[in-house]
């Protein structure tokens, strides 16, 4: 056989050379006149084909730019070239998954050689019901015309060549009739990785699998996976016609499996879910794409291909001993490995095992170094199972945080069932006796709101960084490494090693209990620590160097501190890597907010002694500032300058200011911060100089972090005094204190003794209370808050953080990093409200003229003209300040647009364009400052909360205000 093709191939170069340059057609006569009468036949037939595949392949872009052109009508009967299913769906049958086959270069017609037929076989029996498998496909057509379709004369040449090509019987010119099929083929594969005629052709065929697809049951926007296995020349069908299908058919998730693929590397491979790309050890055409696709060599490290690969999206499976095709192809099973398994076997077990999800990768991953999570899980009390749950407190004392608390812990693979698992700790008093039980927790969408956080679910794939990063000692959520179609509570749950994450559940919280209880929220849960707390002043402990402290509980009828006294536990906590502990329990009681109290966060341990896990100052909660500053320009001042230089200057205290615009009234004007209203939190931190200066702070600046957060006003039932109630959206890169991006509570994110920044970082919260953004606006008869819009964005973008949007990891960029990211689930919550109510005006009055339906549904609610013009004014102040050159990036119109887990290296210029498109949200002190000045500007109310290294006495640390212009 190798000679023969041998022999085909001289033939047709000779007739490519007698094409290209004339004077040889002399020679090539003298030595056609030599021959016998068979070579003559053979030769005869050898330019009929070489005719026949040239002037197919001039006919593909034809065809192409004919189907976009429309030559064929605006109606193509496609009846009958829609696929068949390899195995019907038994009735009742939820698809998990459809598998479409795109066949290789040999094929001329729906029907396949031998060897595919007993490949789809054989991979439908190992497959369940629930994954169909779509056959038939003709993805050399951008019509799903077969060849061999109609009564011409090529198509009576491409069935005469498809009888003889798939013959049992094999020879010379057999074999010379399929290398004409496969080369007209080849052609094909050519035109779809052909830049110019391959968005056209690549559309035409997405189309046919659309158009399958549907046919078959499969309804856009369900989020059902589809997986494109494509065989040969296939694989490259697959990747050219991904982009397309994939927005047809609203995002759906499209992985593909390249068997012995042929790829360009010049389609968007960002967009796969995931390539595997099986290719065999003896596989020389695969060998091709490589070396004649530019884009696929390393020195192009930017094309789609090379950036796919360091992200992670393309994973290469070695078939051990195979060729590209027929016989020693992975189709063949009639050669066996040496395993006893056939080479067809062996690539059904590995499609199979991919499809189900079990396919083994056998990444051997060594740990280089400890990461300060799992330093600190060195200690009991950092542990859930230190605190049993058949303790109890004193409810005179003690108060639960939460209704509803308990620890997420991730399932088997094999046990997914959209949701996981929720080990209660404290329920609400109608479900107290599911306290202790593992029950389902499911997170679903709000019914009244139209931004899905469930949309974020991807397949999750790392890459060569965070792999890396895992190594050492980044806490990544390896645990769903290799997940498919991720949902937000399984990355908040596989996010830590451990299933050690203890949230409080948000109300609504809906209980199921038929078979199996599961419980729905609506909303992310709040990482928080502890399970009840208590107002108390530190006494002094026991004895010298002792764990154990005497407090005295807060009384409530005196408003002293002259309640109950107890003995608390407060461990020694351990020190990071940099020798640094975040909180210190010798000398708190000297600390100078002790007089005002601290509310301390906890568990009984088995002893039965209350282990405090975290601690808060009342003083600074309290909704009661210690300083008022008035006028607009005193205020600014004290923004820009007085507010951080305090800071750094006052270790050890807090500070609780108040900034009023007009007036002298100031009773009157804290008196507006009711019970039950809300505030935006801008938080920013600095951070820790000093002889234990930490790495981060050793360059000349610090650029520090910022997050968006709110602070609800609340009565504490223990005081009856209000007090502020402060969660966090922080929109964190992954790292080594196993802080997860999400919704924190204060307790969690400042005041925990081990991981919280109370004690070592200067930190400062600006409380903006602004009536248009609290403001409820009716919009198609649902009610939209834009402080909750901003929620449930900041809710999406924590989401894909955990998982890098399916690479594993984040990475802090000029154009990605905590800053601009959240600043951009700002920018969309806003702009949300505006297109619910369709109207994105500069001036409330133009609108009122230009847009109707605006002004209809203005007369409609008039009750909501003036926060909605102070919305509207301050959508266009934010958009002129956060975005100066007056145009938005494009991510922040469409986050899709965007790859939260691509690093500088992935797209460098388009990174530093979206970077000088929105420079003023780059560093997150800037960032801060120009929000709360905007906010301040139209009037809103602001009231600054800060500390400075509170509760923890260590001479060698010191706090470092961040960099700003």
């Amino acid at each position: 056989m190798k000679r023969i093709t041998t022999f085909l191939g001289i033939v047709f170069i000779a007739l490519l050379c007698t094409l290209l340059y004339p004077p040889l057609s002399h020679l090539w006569l003298v030595w056609y006149n030599a021959l016998g009468g068979a070579l003559k036949l053979t030769v005869d037939l050898l330019q009929i084909s070489f005719i026949a595949v040239v002037f197919a392949g001039l006919l593909v872009p034809l065809e192409a730019l004919g189907w976009w052109a429309g030559w064929y009508g605006d109606k193509i009967d496609t009846k009958g070239h829609l696929g068949i299913l390899e195995e019907a769906i038994p009735p009742q049958t939820n698809v998990v998954r459809y598998v479409i086959y795109l066949d290789g270069i040999g094929q001329a017609s729906f029907k396949y050689f031998p060897d595919g037929d007993q490949f789809l076989r054989s991979l439908g029996a190992a497959l369940p019901d629930n994954i169909v498998i779509i056959r038939g496909l003709m993805p050399y057509s951008v019509l799903n015309r077969p060849l061999t379709e109609g009564s011409g004369i090529l198509a009576s040449f491409w069935r005469f060549a498809e009888r003889r090509s798939q013959s049992t019987n094999g020879g010379i010119f057999n074999a010379l009739l399929a290398m004409t099929i496969n080369i007209r083929n080849l052609l094909v594969v050519a035109v779809s990785a052909d830049q110019r005629f391959g968005p056209i052709y690549n559309q035409g065929t997405a189309q046919v699998m659309y158009n399958s697809l549907i046919n078959h049951g499969y309804k856009p926007g369900s989020g059902v996976p589809i997986t494109l296995i494509g065989f040969s020349g296939g694989g490259q069908i697959a990747m050219g016609a991904l982009s397309y299908l994939k927005q047809a058919l609203d995002q759906a998730p499209i992985e593909v499996i390249s068997l012995a693929g042929v790829i360009s590397g010049n389609n968007n491979a960002l967009l796969v879910e995931h390539l595997y790309h099986l290719v065999g050890d003896k596989d020389p055409v695969e060998r091709l794409g490589p070396i004649l696709f530019p884009k696929r060599w390393r020195i192009f490290f930017l094309s789609y291909w090379n950036r796919a690969k360091r992200m992670g999206k393309i994973t290469f499976v070695s078939l051990g001993p195979v060729g590209h095709m027929g016989a020693g192809g992975p189709l063949d099973a009639n050669k066996f490995l040496s395993d006893g398994r056939s080479y067809l076997q062996q690539t059904v077990d590995i499609m199979s095992s991919i499809l189900l999800e079990e396919y083994p990768y056998n990444q051997e991953l060594v740990k280089k170094k400890i990461s300060d999570y799992e330093r600190y899980q060195e200690a009991a009390f950092n542990r859930p199972e230190y605190y049993p749950l058949n303790q109890s407190v004193n409810p005179e004392l003690y108060r639960p945080i939460a209704s509803w608390m308990g620890r997420l812990i991730l399932p088997p693979k094999e046990q997914r069932q959209s949701g996981v698992l929720f080990e209660v700790h404290h329920a609400d008093e109608q479900h107290k006796h599911l306290v202790g039980q593992v029950v389902y927790l499911k997170w679903i969408d709000d019914p009244q709101s139209k931004v899905s956080v469930q949309s974020t679910k991807k397949d999750v794939h790392f890459n060569a960084e965070a792999l890396y990063n895992y190594t050492q000692g980044k806490i990544v959520p390896i645990r769903i490494n290799h997940w498919r179609q991720v949902t937000p509570l399984e990355s908040l749950a596989g996010s830590r090693p451990n299933d050690d994450i203890v949230v409080m559940l948000r109300e609504p919280v809906a209980v199921e209990q038929n078979g199996k209880i599961t419980l729905y929220v609506t909303s992310e849960p709040v990482q928080i620590s502890g399970r009840f707390y208590a107002l108390v002043k530190f006494l002094q402990p026991i004895q010298q160097g002792s764990e154990q402290y005497r407090v005295v509980h807060f009384n409530r009828n005196s408003r002293e501190f002259d309640s109950v006294e107890e003995v608390v536990l407060l461990p020694e906590v351990i020190p990071n890597q940099n020798g640094i502990s975040n909180s210190m329990n010798s000398g708190i009681e000297k600390s100078p907010v002790n007089a005002s109290g601290w509310y301390i966060y906890g568990a009984k341990n088995a002893i039965g002694m209350f282990v405090v896990q975290a601690i808060a100052p009342r003083a600074l909660l309290r909704v009661k500032p210690q300083e008022v500053i008035v006028g607009r320009k005193p205020a600014r001042k004290y923004l820009r300058k007085r507010s951080w230089r305090n800071i750094t200057k006052h270790k050890g205290q807090i500070q609780s200011v108040f900034l009023s615009t007009r007036g002298t009234d100031i009773q009157k004007a804290v008196s507006k911060w009711r019970e039950g209203d809300c505030a935006l939190l801008v938080h920013v931190y600095g951070g820790i100089g000093g002889k234990k200066r930490e790495p981060a702070a050793k360059a000349p600046v610090y650029f520090g972090h910022s997050a968006y957060g709110v602070a609800e006003v609340v009565r504490e039932p223990l005081t009856g005094e209000l007090r502020f109630d402060i969660r966090y959206h922080q929109v964190y890169t992954h790292n080594g204190d196993g802080l997860i991006a999400g919704t924190l509570s204060w307790t969690r994110y400042m005041g925990d003794r081990q991981f919280g920044w109370l004690g070592i970082r200067p930190v400062c919260d600006i409380l903006i209370k602004f009536d248009a953004l609290t403001q409820d606006y009716d919009a198609d008869e649902v009610k939209r808050t834009p402080l909750e819009l901003l929620n449930r964005q900041l809710e999406i973008m924590t989401a894909r953080y955990r998982i890098g949007d399916g690479t594993g990891a984040t990475y802090v960029g000029p154009a990605n990093n905590c800053s601009q990211d959240s600043n951009q689930a700002l920018y969309a919550a806003i702009r949300a409200i505006q297109v619910a109510i369709q109207v994105n005006p500069t001036e409330i009055r133009y609108a009122i003229k230009t847009n109707p339906q605006f002004k209809n549904w203005l007369l409609r609610h008039p009750e909501y003209a003036t926060s909605f013009k102070q919305l509207v004014k301050l959508a266009t102040v934010l958009r002129h300040e956060l975005l100066p050159f007056g145009i938005a990036r494009a991510d922040w119109e469409n986050s899709s647009t965007t790859t939260i887990g691509s690093s500088l290296a992935d797209s460098p210029l388009q990174q530093l364009f979206r970077a000088l498109v929105s420079w003023r949200t780059i560093l997150p002190r800037k960032a801060s400052d120009s929000v709360t000045q905007i906010f301040f500007k139209q009037g809103a109310s602001i009231w600054i909360l800060s500390t400075s290294q509170v509760g923890n006495l260590d001479p060698d640390i010191a706090a470092i205000a961040p960099f700003t212009f």
